[in-house]
């Protein structure tokens, strides 16, 4: 009683729920499978295409799979369980399959390399001959009629196994010689990879949150800021990918940081308190223009622009940032040059330009056309030759915007006369 119950229930699903054309329906969308995986599939909505082939039977709402060997080949079965058909007597009542191989992906000619599996309950190929290694071989799956008006329509479930497929998951072990480490330095760490000649993924894991992945491993320790557990996951192989996750290591971080402040600009005898903050004890260089050297706020004044050297110590760790003092003016914007091929004044050279290297530069004819602009001035081919879409300018005045992009916001405008 409870089987006709079944039958009614499953009949009733069949008919009234529309099937949409499997994503699989053609070789060049097969689905790969995977050694320890299961996959349900469905030949309902499926259709005849021109890559379905008959070495065993003729295709009938057919869909495809495809799975790739390992490197020493070998034996594969493909087993197709819990198979459930329209129960409709005007559909099939049977599933037919077989496993090929291509002369190129999802190209004839087709070889046979497995039995013609052809049943309406569960069942499974096997491979005729041993099986290639590193070879993709494609799976077709059809409906059949059985003497039925339609192709049977079937839920199943696919799996494939065997010493063809079979893979040794991958193992992954780290450590470093020293746990203690300095925040912001690298310290190296060890890996120990076995069973996976090209890894496909690294993804470290500090404290349970993912802080580098990428399929190069170029990850440091210095991003580390905090004591922690660092694990790696490691991805091995694009088709059908294996992970492992290494032994896991207790790092404890030295906190240490560096800050020298904001860059400062004063006139000629002038002095300026220099900013500086961080975690440690402070040392700042050179000292011969400053008042102390070792609180974090000295007192400097320096004759000439100076680049002064804040570096932090705690437990035997140091950090180092700069700031500088620009004495004077903070760059020297010449009013003319000259780009005559004489190589003397051929291009509009702004001095110190070179620290600044987010300096904007715009020049404009007296038409306000643009004719150059630049990000980044800090080096002579980058300098204004004169030229306007590789045509030469005539002699005349041009009107310029500089911006420096700092903390200030420091913006010059004005004219350079261009003569040849």
């Amino acid at each position: 009683m409870s089987v006709v119950r079944q039958v009614k229930i499953m009949s009733l699903f069949w008919c009234s729920i529309g099937f949409s054309q499997p994503m699989n329906d053609d070789c060049s969308n097969a689905i790969q499978l995977c050694p320890d995986e299961t996959i349900n599939g469905n030949t309902a909505g499926a259709t005849t295409v021109p890559s379905d082939n008959d070495i065993c039977y003729t295709p009938e709402n057919t869909i495809w799979y495809k799975f790739t060997t390992n490197d020493v080949g070998g034996g594969v079965t493909v087993s197709f369980d819990n198979l459930i058909f329209n129960p409709d007597p005007t559909f099939g009542q049977s599933l037919q399959a077989n496993f090929f191989e291509a002369s190129g992906p999802c190209l004839g000619p087709y070889t046979p390399m497995s039995d013609c599996g052809d049943s309406g309950i569960d069942f499974s190929i096997s491979e005729l001959i041993v099986l290639a290694p590193n070879t993709t071989y494609y799976i077709q799956v059809s409906g059949t009629s059985d003497g039925a008006i339609n192709p049977s329509e079937c839920e199943f479930d696919i799996s494939i196994s065997g010493t063809g497929v079979e893979k040794t998951a991958p193992n992954a072990s780290i450590n470093v010689a020293n746990a203690t480490i300095c925040q912001g330095q690298e310290e190296p760490l060890n890996l120990n990879i076995l069973n996976c000649d090209e890894p496909t993924n690294y993804e470290w894991i500090y404290n349970g949150t993912t802080v580098f992945s990428e399929n190069e491993n170029t990850f440091s320790t210095a991003e580390l800021d905090e004591n922690g557990t660092l694990e790696l996951v490691i991805t091995c192989g694009l088709v059908c990918p294996l992970t492992d996750t290494s032994n896991s290591l207790d790092l404890i971080i030295t906190p240490v940081s560096a800050e020298a402040g904001e860059d400062q600009v004063i006139d000629q005898g002038e002095q300026v308190s220099l900013d500086g903050s961080g975690i440690g004890s402070p040392t700042w260089t050179p000292g011969t223009t400053l008042t102390t050297t070792t609180t974090l706020s000295p007192i400097a004044n320096p004759t000439n622009t100076t680049t002064y050297f804040l570096t932090m110590e705690n437990e035997g760790c140091f950090a180092t940032d700069s700031v500088t003092i620009y004495v004077g003016d903070i760059i020297t914007i010449y009013s003319a040059f000259t780009p005559n091929g004489d190589n003397i004044n051929d291009k509009w050279h702004i001095v110190n330009s070179e620290r600044f290297p987010n300096m904007e530069v715009y020049i404009y004819d007296r038409s306000g056309q643009l004719v150059f602009n630049a990000v980044n001035y800090t080096s002579e081919d980058q300098w204004w030759d004169g030229t306007f879409k590789g045509k030469d300018l005539p002699t005349s005045v041009y009107y310029y915007v500089i911006r420096l992009n700092d903390t200030e916001k420091t913006e010059y405008k004005g004219y350079v006369n261009l003569l040849r």
